[in-house]
């Protein structure tokens, strides 16, 4: 008897063991070079959610930027900077030693960097600001090598 019951114990953990392992999704598998195109939902009753405050700007190139319209705080720098209307964005935290950290590095490299802090607790780290939309854009071409995704904030 105590024979039966260590032979059943054990191979009950032999069968868990080996079960256990197992997935029990199947996977489809796409084959090499298939181009297959992404496509969207056709129902009518698709809801999608509220959209941030973005507007479009023209450049004198014509081609369209994307900007952000916040209400916004000085929290680090220069107070005459934000009496500019457009001011280029570099970076976006939602920690502020994260934004003080990219502050420090960019004033160290001869920039007049500062920190403002939008109404939902993000730090955006400014690099400069202007009066002229088209000098704003020209740069975020300038450091569009370093910073890629740089845009334009405007104070509401």
């Amino acid at each position: 008897m105590n024979k039966t019951v260590k032979l059943f114990l054990a191979l009950a953990i032999v069968m868990m063991a080996t079960s256990a392992c197992k997935t029990k999704q199947k996977i489809a598998e796409i084959p090499a070079g298939a181009n297959i195109k992404a496509t969207s939902p056709t129902t009518s009753n698709v809801q999608t959610p509220a959209a941030p405050s973005y507007s479009e700007q023209q450049t004198s190139e014509n081609t369209p930027e994307v900007t952000r319209n916040e209400n916004f705080s000085l929290v680090e720098g220069s107070s005459d900077a934000l009496k500019s209307k457009y001011h280029v964005v570099v970076g976006s935290f939602s920690k502020q030693t994260n934004a003080k950290g990219l502050k420090s590095s960019l004033i160290s490299e001869g920039n007049d960097a500062l920190i403002v802090v939008n109404q939902k607790g993000m730090y955006r780290v400014l690099i400069s600001s202007y009066n002229d939309y088209n000098q704003a854009h020209a740069k975020i071409k300038q450091i569009a090598n370093r910073f890629p995704d740089a845009w334009v904030l405007v104070q509401k």
